[in-house]
């Protein structure tokens, strides 16, 4: 299901409002939202009344799916962290405890290779000004970038394995 970084996070969450609603209409902007935004803006590209936006909009604050910063006018920026969670517990009910754990020993070992190519435990301590030296720039940059974001798949993994431990100690009670 997850298997890259934030674009894959987004696709991979499931809409729950019906098709064509102004409910999905305003939270499908709001998943491809990656700064923030006013109401008129969101109402603007979502082509819906801007009081029926803030009602929405509020609503969405109460549930933790976006985050309401002050100002005149205020802003409101998606709150990944809900969006994180949404996906852990998805990998969790999608996916069996050997499964979970297989996919864990599969990043840890690209993870690893990444380590030892770049000599550096995680992509920010990579040296840029050695490595441009040996390879091309758009390899690195790709490379940090499927390092950084196998890191975040792993971190995924790992909460969707402790989800499904406690389900499991849980069940033999």
């Amino acid at each position: 299901m997850m298997d890259s970084g934030p674009d894959e996070l987004q696709s991979a969450i499931e809409n729950p409002f019906d098709e064509g609603s102004i409910e999905a209409r305003l939270y499908n902007e709001i998943l491809r939202r990656q700064s923030p935004f006013t109401i008129a803006d969101l109402a603007a590209r979502t082509e819906c009344d801007p009081a029926g936006a803030r009602e929405y909009i509020q609503s969405f604050v109460s549930l933790g799916v976006v985050i309401k910063h002050s100002g005149d006018p205020p802003t409101y920026e998606r709150n990944d962290a809900y969006f994180e969670w949404d996906t852990v517990k998805a990998l969790a009910q999608d996916h069996s405890l050997a499964e979970l754990e297989s996919r864990i020993e599969s990043l840890l070992e690209r993870i690893q290779t990444y380590q030892e190519r770049y000599d550096a435990d995680t992509p920010e301590t990579v040296d840029q000004v050695t490595v441009d030296a040996k390879m091309s720039r758009a390899s690195v940059d790709a490379d940090l970038n499927d390092w950084t974001n196998t890191r975040a798949k792993l971190r995924r993994y790992k909460r969707a394995r402790q989800i499904r431990l406690g389900r499991s100690e849980s069940t033999c009670i």
